[in-house]
C-alpha cells in the first residue's frame, strides 16, 4: 500500500501540485487521487517516474511505496 500522507508531503517539499505529478505520469488527477486513495495501485513505471520527479532516494521510495500496513 502506498503512504498517501508521506508522498503527499514529499510532493509539497518538492514544490510541485498532484496535479502537476498526475500530468507529469500521463494520467488524469482523478486516476491519481484513485492511487493515492489506495483504490488503485502505482505502476512500476508510475512508481519509478514520481522517484525521479520528486528525487526519492531508495529510503523514501521504500517507505512510500513498499510499507505494508499503511492506512
Amino acid at each position: 500500500m502506498t503512504d498517501t500522507q508521506l508522498l503527499i508531503k514529499y510532493i509539497e517539499e518538492c514544490g510541485t501540485s498532484t496535479s502537476a505529478v498526475a500530468e507529469e505520469l500521463g494520467i488524469t488527477r482523478q486516476g491519481l487521487w484513485k492511487k493515492l486513495k489506495n483504490i488503485t495501485e502505482f505502476k512500476q513505471s508510475e512508481i519509478e517516474k514520481i522517484t525521479r520527479i520528486l528525487k526519492l532516494d531508495s529510503e523514501a521510495q521504500r517507505l512510500i511505496f513498499f510499507t505494508l500496513g499503511v492506512d
